[in-house]
């Protein structure tokens, strides 16, 4: 999903923070479902399905949740009419 693709650019790249592949797939599928929610589209059993592919799990969520959260707000804002 392009959104999660979005997420890993906006979480990942060029700031300094390089966290672990599973970090790095947990944090950028949980920002395409929360993207995905809030547009509509019910894809949380895939993004949960993902997630438990790369081994990330509910510590893994917790800590990433500020992330998380800052990274689907930018995305959910940028797709807000007239934004």
């Amino acid at each position: 999903m392009l959104v999660h693709e979005l997420a890993h650019e906006l979480l990942h790249h060029n700031n300094g923070r390089r966290p672990s592949k599973v970090v790095r797939e947990t944090e950028a599928e949980a920002v395409a479902a929360v993207v995905s929610q809030a547009i509509g589209l019910h894809a949380t059993e895939a993004a949960s399905d993902y997630i438990q592919l790369y081994d990330g799990d509910k510590e893994t969520l917790s800590e990433s949740l500020n992330h998380i959260q800052q990274a689907a707000t930018a995305i959910i804002t940028a797709l807000e009419p007239g934004e």
